[in-house]
């Protein structure tokens, strides 16, 4: 996951005290932090399947085929009118069917990937209606978690919103990640933006790390837009056809990372990049959601190395192909 990206994923995260590497619908939890309610929090959890089915693996007599369980939990741990305290959890599995050997340095590629994590952390409004919060992730991402410290992460997130009138806000983080660098270093880096909500219509939030927009031009139908330097791009429509039935459609450019265990170069990582456009239906009732998600996944890659720079190094293409996901949403 680059740099920047992970930064913005890790401040949404924050806007609920929940960090999570991919926030799929990470929009509606940023707009709870834009106009904060404190000790409204309540526990959940979901489980999502994805399924990639067989394609070729370009310039190898290979073929490639994926399966992923990913499962996600959030619980309130205790809460008042100014305080939060919650703790949230992630486990993602990756069972990999493939001959394909990595070019540059041989071997075969993982035959499983592992990325989980858990968190502790803490929001606190002050008298001021200023609101700061930190929240602070451990975990391993590897083909043989927990394997050794090299494949282990540390993930800290501050963040205090500033209130500039009745609705918009200026948004200040301090991040930290021991699984990127900034110019060759592993340095905290700070975030600014400002969010810009002159309705419930529309919503802005421009700065760094990340960027969105949502718009709804009319009641039923809503219009997201994000984007995270320099290489994450998400967009999405949905329409509510019913409550509480909803349809979308969306694309997005976006990635994962990963260590593999036996890497000769410790500082490298094992990333995948692709592109999607996808289509899909979710209802949901007062304690439990279902979801399904179709889609065509293109311009998928892996590749081992420091950053996106090295995206041509020890690269192995995947062939284009449809996906199909289910999910299952759990609010108590």
């Amino acid at each position: 996951m680059p740099a920047p990206r992970l930064m913005g994923v890790l401040l949404l995260g924050m806007a609920t005290l929940a960090i999570r590497p991919v926030p799929v619908a990470a929009q509606p939890e940023l707009q709870m932090w834009l106009t904060p309610e404190m000790g409204k929090q309540i526990p959940r959890a979901d489980y999502r399947y994805t399924f990639y089915p067989e394609r070729d693996v370009e310039h190898q007599e290979a073929h490639f085929s994926l399966t992923e369980h990913r499962v996600t939990l959030f619980a309130p741990l205790y809460q008042d009118s100014q305080n939060e305290w919650a703790f949230s959890a992630k486990t993602l599995y990756q069972d990999i069917d493939t001959r394909a050997r990595f070019p540059d340095v041989g071997g075969r590629f993982p035959s499983e990937l592992w990325d989980a994590s858990a968190g502790i952390s803490y929001r606190h409004k002050f008298d001021n209606s200023w609101t700061g919060g930190v929240a602070i992730t451990v975990g391993t991402a590897s083909d043989k978690p927990f394997n050794s410290i090299d494949e282990m992460y540390v993930r800290l997130v501050s963040l205090l919103r500033v209130p500039q009138g009745e609705n918009n806000s200026w948004l200040f983080s301090l991040i930290y990640a021991s699984d990127e660098q900034i110019f060759g270093q592993t340095i905290p880096v700070p975030g600014l933006a400002y969010a810009w909500v002159p309705s419930d219509k529309f919503t802005a939030v421009i700065g760094f790390p990340f960027s969105m927009i949502r718009y709804k031009p009319i009641e039923s139908l809503t219009l997201d837009a994000e984007y995270y330097p320099f290489w994450t791009v998400r967009t999405r429509a949905t329409w509510e056809v019913f409550q509480p039935l909803r349809a979308y459609v969306g694309y997005q450019w976006d990635s994962d990372h990963f260590y593999r265990a036996d890497r000769e170069d410790k500082k490298d990582k094992l990333f995948y990049r692709e592109m999607r456009a996808y289509g899909g239906l979710r209802f949901d009732l007062r304690h439990i959601g279902f979801e399904v998600t179709g889609g065509y996944a293109f311009n998928r890659f892996y590749f081992e190395g420091e950053g996106y720079s090295d995206r041509h190094d020890n690269r192995i293409d995947i062939g284009d192909g449809w996906f199909i996901v289910g999910k299952v949403n759990l609010r108590f």
